[in-house]
């Protein structure tokens, strides 16, 4: 088989896969599942079987050899160098079978064949004719029926193997050339039918070979973790062996965040369950659960990378208010009768992961922060003065932007608590609209900025997501999508 079609085949086996097993990782649920339905395996089946007609065009046949009966006794030949030149199958069927994987199956096809070299030996007494020559053959009456079983290994890398193969043709018609026509005109029905035999023993065998070698090989190879960003990668690999339903078939993926290059930090939360009943009309489904976005937060909690520092020349010089004691003083006096018309700088620091909730009425977050505000002396030094507690509530929505899965923050509102202070305590009912305007301007376009880059999907060479639509369920984001496939020239 030409490589696309393996490449292909590594595509179906990674858009689906589910079914718990014994091994399998302690977190069952998937922070990532997908469903390739009825439809979608049509699509695959029908590029697949484009794809083999053009590329299987030059692929080598093993050699034949045999012998034929005769009327005057026995033939010894041998048909070396064949390759393919033409390939055609009118109906062919691409469909899941429960407990093992997918059936395909091929009728009435056809396989042009061409021999470089062909040679023949006959002996009889004293009497020995040999020659050789080329030849062209065509196979009629192709038929196949192939199993593949799909799982995973250890590694969560999908796995496949040949399950059961039955095949054959029903007729070959074969025209030498540079033969001695009269010994040809005495067997050449004979070798017809023992070609046919050696041909029909060697299809299952070649495709078994073909699936056990580069296939599994491909899949073995497989990359299944992706860096997102400098810090972290998200780990794709399948979490449970597949689950074929009589119209698709699924995959489940750990779509867990991890620093990057450190596989072994687990988040301490458990992965939701998730409904992915009647999904059915297009192609392909993803459903991502706020699982895979609470990673992220975890990870970004863990490393350190939650702090951000503010300065004055961040505030846009349109708003109301700048960071120095004069301006906040209004609401602080304290601030600017001890430190009178100072620059400021503010420390926001993370103090627990921040969460993700999905929900068909939109997406909603929570971050908790301690933000340390200190006074920029002249010398530069900072001098601290107070510490507020911040919870910061966010709602927001989900798009699609290809290849990605993109987010936009629609509103952000913060409860206050003052910590700690060294100028004395104070009011933050007036620092709370300063912050809510601090957030307007600034931080919730840095958010979209953030939003904009989004989570990527799973891509392939040559599949373009058609009609994409990006809807909203309990603990999940659905992208569902029709597929196009362009070839690589």
């Amino acid at each position: 088989m030409a490589y696309r079609v393996t490449r292909l085949l590594i595509v179906l086996l990674f858009l689906s896969i589910r079914d718990v097993t014994p091994g399998d990782s302690v977190k069952t649920n998937p922070g990532f599942e997908t469903r390739i339905t009825q439809s979608g395996l049509k699509f695959i089946k029908d590029i697949g079987v484009g794809l083999l007609t053009q590329d299987i065009k030059g692929e080598a046949i093993p050699d034949i050899s045999g012998t034929a009966h005769v009327s005057i006794g026995k033939v010894d030949y041998t048909v070396s160098n064949m390759h393919i030149t033409g390939f055609s199958v009118p109906s062919t069927s691409l469909k899941t079978v429960t407990g093992v994987g997918l059936q395909f199956t091929a009728s009435g096809g056809s396989v042009s064949l061409n021999g470089a070299h062909w040679k023949y030996k006959y002996k009889k007494g004293f009497i020995k004719v040999s020659d050789h020559g080329s030849f062209d053959a065509k196979a009629n009456g192709l038929n196949l029926k192939l199993a593949i079983k799909i799982g995973k290994d250890n590694l969560g890398h999908p796995t496949i193997a040949p399950a059961g193969c039955t095949g054959g043709v029903s007729s070959i018609d074969v025209k030498f050339h540079g033969g001695a026509s009269w010994l040809y005109n005495l067997f050449s029905g004979s070798i017809e039918s023992s070609m046919k035999h050696s041909l029909n023993k060697k299809i299952c065998s070649m495709i078994t070979q073909e699936i056990n070698t580069r296939g599994a090989k491909a899949l073995s190879d497989l990359k299944l973790k992706s860096q997102v960003g400098p810090y972290t990668e998200i780990d794709y690999s399948l979490v449970s062996n597949p689950m074929f339903g009589s119209m698709y078939m699924e995959t489940a993926h750990k779509g867990e965040f991890y620093p990057t290059g450190h596989f072994d930090k687990e988040a301490p939360f458990p992965v939701p369950a998730i409904d992915t009943t009647g999904a059915s009309s297009k192609m392909v489904y993803m459903w991502i659960t706020d699982y895979v976005i609470n990673t992220a937060g975890y990870v970004f909690q863990t490393i350190g990378k939650l702090t951000y520092n503010i300065t004055n020349d961040m505030i846009p010089a349109t708003s109301p208010y700048q960071l120095n004691t004069t301006d906040i003083g209004i609401f602080i006096p304290q601030l600017k009768k001890l430190y009178p018309n100072m620059p400021m700088e503010l420390v926001v620091n993370s103090t627990s992961p921040p969460t993700v909730n999905f929900a068909e009425a939109g997406v909603t977050g929570t971050l908790w922060a301690d933000v340390d505000a200190y006074v920029v002396e002249p010398d530069a030094t900072r001098t601290y003065v107070f510490t507020i507690a911040v919870i910061a509530h966010v709602e927001g929505s989900v798009g699609f932007s290809y290849p990605n899965i993109t987010g936009e923050v629609t509103s952000m509102s913060v409860e206050m608590e003052l910590k700690q202070s060294d100028i004395k305590t104070f009011s933050l009912m007036l620092i709370e609209r300063v912050a809510n305007s601090f957030i307007e301007s600034t931080v919730i376009p840095d958010l979209n900025e953030l939003g904009e880059q989004g989570f990527p999907i799973p891509e392939m060479d040559g599949l373009t997501y058609i009609n994409p639509v990006v809807s909203l369920g309990k603990d999940y984001i659905r992208l569902e999508t029709n597929l196009e496939y362009t070839p690589n020239l």
